[in-house]
């Protein structure tokens, strides 16, 4: 063999060697690139997932201090049937504060039945007896502390 010709091969022998560990070497470099984002992207998920849970759960605080500190809902002691009584004016002027300006953040559930018992408060055209719609938006209250409170228990 002329020895021209071992120079070539020696030559192409070296470029391929060189050409397979630069694409071995781009290969590794993105996979660990390609997990570096993947990781970075599940941080900032879960920072965000923390964030938005601990203001959700700083609206749910902020009824069960109220719900503790007043009573919405009371027995009817005269009416033989158990109705009960619903502060509706007070839920109005500082449960409702509380709730609507975070809705977005709240569990489904909650959310429902938080616009229930919205919708209930003002909606006293479908009532005959305004002890049954006191007593409807009584129970969707207690449903609603409730729901809160297992959303506190799922937590744990």
């Amino acid at each position: 063999m002329d020895a021209a010709w071992i120079g070539v091969i020696g030559v192409l022998g070296g470029s391929a060697l060189t050409l397979c560990g630069n694409v071995l070497n781009n290969y590794y470099l993105l996979r660990k690139e390609k997990q570096s984002r993947v990781w970075e992207r599940e941080k900032v998920y879960m920072e965000n997932e923390n964030k938005h849970r601990a203001e959700k759960f700083k609206v749910y605080n902020a009824v069960l201090q109220e719900d503790g500190e007043h009573q919405y809902v009371r027995e009817i002691p005269e009416v033989n049937t158990k109705f009960k009584d619903f502060d509706r004016m007070r839920y109005k002027q500082v449960m409702r504060p509380l709730l609507m300006p975070n809705l977005h953040l709240l569990a489904d559930d909650v959310f429902s039945l938080v616009r229930q018992l919205d919708s209930y408060t003002d909606d006293d055209l479908n009532y005959i007896d305004h002890e049954e719609w006191y007593n409807d938006m009584a129970n969707i209250y207690k449903a609603l502390i409730a729901e809160i409170e297992k959303q506190y228990e799922e937590r744990l």
